[in-house]
């Protein structure tokens, strides 16, 4: 669309070089006339440069200067005969094709009688065989130009559309991953606190009761020693009962979701940013970083989760590099997109959280912005 722009100004004014051109060469005898269509020339330019790089899209004045540059083309072409005019006054064309509804209606009738009007006053009345052909032609001329100008024009309006529904639908699937993130975090939340009150109301309860019966037991050991064996027998069944309701509840944490193989998780995450994003990730990892610490392998993961989604909402980057190389120092972890620049840095929940977690495990984390583009994400993680 806007290459498609820059041409048509361009042919534009390449028009208005040839009409100059023939009014010179036309009106070279008549200087007052050669003048006064250098002039009208020179009004219709700062017209369309007003109308186009000043007036607001939506002010009631673009009709108006619109309608004066189609009168005013049509006055040239019928003074001025030349390609200039009879091709100035079809640029107007791609213009008010932009209008919708009944203003579209409204310009396109005023450019067409404007046209044929200026062409009746040209060829003449055509009441012979020739002037009839003239204008047959010059009417066939018009609706094709017309045609092939409006196809071109919807086209273009209907790329952009397209492109305009792209990026909402980018965005809306990045909302979605979000959400989908924010979901998973709330139900391994909501897990979580179950998990606690589980704990709180049967193991706490069950120790409540292995004490008091292991005091029952201890104080009458003594005085009642046949009813110690019956209450150790229960204190044993309450110990067992326990322990498997600890299990229970550490196999529930568990399920947080502690990250085992974290390059094939990393690939699998890559895969629903590439189809909800839309974007190229390259993803360059090491196979030995799965034998380290799960805190660890959770850090990273986490990390690449918060700086794709960034790359992608904030950046608006189309391409992502994570790099991952594990040594005999640590890990470095080096995550960098083609995005928008960021000239200062502002730390976000996400990039303060990225901080935290690999704070946590004694590592560091730093933030760097290309000079043209880009964003990079660069932490160190000793093991």
């Amino acid at each position: 669309m806007y290459i498609l722009r820059k041409s048509l100004v361009v042919f534009k004014y390449l028009f208005l070089v040839l009409v100059f051109v023939d009014i010179h060469h036309g009106f070279n005898k008549k200087v007052s006339i050669m003048i006064l269509l250098f002039l009208f020339s020179i009004i219709i330019m700062i017209n369309d440069y007003v109308r186009n790089k000043i007036l607001n899209k939506n002010s009631e004045y673009r009709g108006i200067s619109l309608i004066f540059t189609i009168c005013g083309a049509a006055v040239l072409r019928y003074f001025v005969r030349g390609l200039g005019a009879s091709g100035y006054i079809f640029f107007s064309l791609a213009e008010l094709f932009g209008v919708k509804g009944k203003l579209l209606k409204i310009f396109f009738l005023i450019h067409g009688t404007s046209f044929f009007i200026v062409s009746i006053l040209s060829i003449g009345i055509p009441n012979t065989v020739d002037k009839m052909s003239d204008m047959g032609i010059t009417i066939i001329s018009y609706f094709a130009v017309a045609s092939i100008i409006y196809s071109i024009k919807m086209i273009q309006m209907e790329k952009e559309e397209t492109k305009q529904l792209n990026e909402k639908l980018k965005l809306a699937n990045i909302k979605l991953q979000e959400y989908s993130l924010k979901v998973e975090d709330l139900t391994i939340s909501k897990e979580r606190r179950r998990v606690a009150q589980e704990l709180h109301d049967s193991l706490g309860h069950s120790l409540m009761a292995l004490t008091m019966h292991l005091e029952f037991a201890k104080k009458v050991m003594d005085s009642k020693p046949d009813k110690v064996k019956g209450v150790l027998e229960k204190s044993e069944k309450i110990a067992k009962d326990s322990v498997n309701d600890l299990r229970k509840a550490v196999n529930a944490l568990k399920e947080e979701r502690e990250i085992e193989h974290l390059n094939e998780s990393i690939k699998k995450l890559i895969d629903n940013f590439e189809i909800a994003g839309g974007v190229k990730i390259n993803f360059n990892g090491d196979m030995s970083v799965d034998n380290v610490d799960i805190n660890i392998k959770n850090s990273i993961y986490k990390t690449i989760r918060e700086a794709l989604t960034n790359s992608i909402k904030h950046g608006q980057a189309t391409e992502i590099n994570i790099n991952m190389v594990k040594s005999s120092e640590g890990i470095n972890l080096i995550i960098s997109n083609n995005g928008i620049r960021c000239d200062k840095i502002i730390k976000s929940n996400g990039l303060n959280g990225i901080e935290n977690r690999i704070g946590l495990l004694n590592g560091r984390v730093n933030y760097f912005s290309g000079k043209n583009s880009g964003f990079s994400i660069e932490a160190n993680i000793p093991i």
